[in-house]
C-alpha cells in the first residue's frame, strides 16, 4: 500500500512497475490519495518503480524496495544430485538450498542454514551462510559404500530427507576357479567357471549384475566365450565340456577394469573306440552303441559325423546326434550311384576311416 499527501483532492492515478510487469492503479477512494499494490507485485522481492499521475502531468515519482518476509513461515527448495557417486572420496555430490518466505523469495544473503549428512557410523553438521539467494556444499564420498542420508535447516523449518547411492569403486584383479562333474571330454557335463568375490580398492563387494567375460582358448586357438553377471560380488558361467580330449585357457574380464588369472582345465578322452556296422549293400551304417568312461551309453546328443569322399574329392557330409547310443545313416540310391567310395566317421575325438567302400 502507498499513500501520499496532496494538497487538495484530487483524481489522481499511479503507475508501477516491477520486474513482474507495470500497472495503472487508482486510488482506493474516490480523489483519495492511498493506492493499494495488486499482490503480483507487492508480493514479490524486488524494486518497484511508481509515478503518481494528475490528468496526465507527473506529480511525483521514486522507488520502492520490497524485501523478503522473514516473519512468514519458511519454505526450503533442495536440489541434490548426482543421486549416485562412487566410493573413494574424490566423487561427490552437490547439496543446494534456497530458503525462501511464503511468497517464495528468496531470504537475505548470509541466512544461516544446518546441513547435515550422515552415513554408516558417521553424522556430520555443518552451518553455510545464503549467497545470491543459495547455500551449497559439496559432499565427497566415503571409502566404504552405502546410502549417505542428508538434509537442511533453517531456523525451525526442516527439510524433508534425501538420500545418494555410494557405489563400488572399480573392481580389482581376482581369481578364478573350476567346478565339474567329471573330467571327461563327453560334449554332455557342464563345466562352471566361478570367480572369487570380486571388491574395489577399498574392500567393497563390487555392485551386482557387473558382468565378467570369461574367454576360453582350446589347443588349436579358437576362442569360445560364456559370459555371469555378479551376485554378492561373484559371477559364475557356464560351458560345455568339449566333445573330444582337450585342454582349455581360461581368463576372466571385467572389460576395462580387471582380469583373473589363467586357468588350465585338461578333458580326457571319453571313447577309446566305436562299433560300425555296414547292411544293405554297405547304404545302412550303424554306429555305436557309443560308450562312455565306465562302460555306460553315452548320453543322447552325442555328435557323430560322416564324410563321404568320391575320387577323392569330398561330396557330402552328415551329422547326427546319438539316440541310446547309437547313430544310424542311410546313403540312398537316388543320391549316391553305385560305386566306390571313401568313408570318414568321427565321433568324440574318435576318427575311422573306410577306403573303397563299395555301394551296389
Amino acid at each position: 500500500m502507498l499513500k501520499f499527501k496532496l494538497n487538495i483532492p484530487s483524481e489522481t492515478q499511479l503507475f508501477v512497475h516491477s520486474s513482474y510487469g507495470s500497472t495503472v492503479i487508482n486510488p482506493d477512494t474516490h480523489q483519495g490519495s492511498q493506492f493499494t499494490i495488486p499482490s503480483f507485485i507487492a508480493n514479490k522481492k524486488g524494486i518497484v518503480t511508481y509515478t503518481l499521475f494528475y490528468q496526465s502531468k507527473i506529480l511525483t515519482q521514486g522507488e520502492i524496495q520490497i524485501t523478503s518476509n522473514e516473519t512468514t513461515q519458511i519454505y526450503l527448495e533442495s536440489y541434490i544430485g548426482p543421486p549416485s557417486i562412487i566410493a573413494g572420496g574424490k566423487d561427490y555430490t552437490m547439496h543446494v538450498v534456497v530458503p525462501t518466505d511464503a511468497y517464495d523469495n528468496p531470504l537475505p544473503d548470509s541466512t544461516a542454514i544446518v546441513m547435515k549428512h550422515q552415513f554408516l557410523e558417521t553424522e556430520k553438521e555443518r552451518i553455510i551462510y545464503s549467497k545470491d539467494m543459495i547455500g551449497w556444499t559439496n559432499i565427497f564420498s566415503y571409502n566404504p559404500s552405502g546410502r549417505l542420508l542428508l538434509f537442511s535447516k533453517v531456523n525451525k523449518k526442516v527439510s524433508k530427507e534425501f538420500s545418494v547411492d555410494v557405489f563400488p569403486a572399480l573392481p580389482e584383479n581376482f581369481q578364478i576357479r573350476s567346478k565339474r562333474k567329471h573330467m571327461y571330454a563327453d560334449g554332455n557335463q557342464i563345466t562352471q567357471f566361478i570367480t572369487s568375490e570380486i571388491k574395489d580398492e577399498y574392500d567393497n563387494v563390487i555392485s551386482d549384475g557387473t558382468l565378467v567375460d570369461f574367454v576360453i582358448k582350446d589347443t588349436k586357438g579358437v576362442m569360445l566365450h560364456t559370459q555371469g553377471s555378479t551376485i554378492n560380488g561373484q559371477a559364475i558361467a557356464k560351458m560345455l565340456h568339449p566333445d573330444k580330449k582337450e585342454t582349455w585357457e581360461v581368463k576372466a574380464y571385467v572389460q576395462g577394469m580387471a582380469e583373473s588369472n589363467t586357468l588350465s582345465i585338461t578333458y580326457t578322452q571319453v571313447l577309446e573306440d566305436f562299433n560300425v556296422q555296414f547292411n544293405n549293400n554297405n547304404r545302412e551304417i550303424i554306429i555305436g552303441p557309443l560308450q562312455s568312461f565306465m562302460e555306460q551309453l553315452i548320453p543322447d546328443g552325442a555328435m557323430v559325423r560322416m564324410d563321404i569322399f568320391k575320387e577323392q574329392k569330398k561330396i557330402d557330409t552328415k551329422i547326427k546326434t546319438t539316440s541310446e547310443g547309437i547313430v544310424r545313416f542311410l546313403l540312398q540310391e537316388g543320391f549316391y550311384p553305385s560305386g566306390s567310395y571313401d568313408i570318414q566317421i568321427k565321433a568324440l575325438g574318435v576318427q575311422k576311416e573306410y577306403k573303397k567302400t563299395i555301394l551296389q
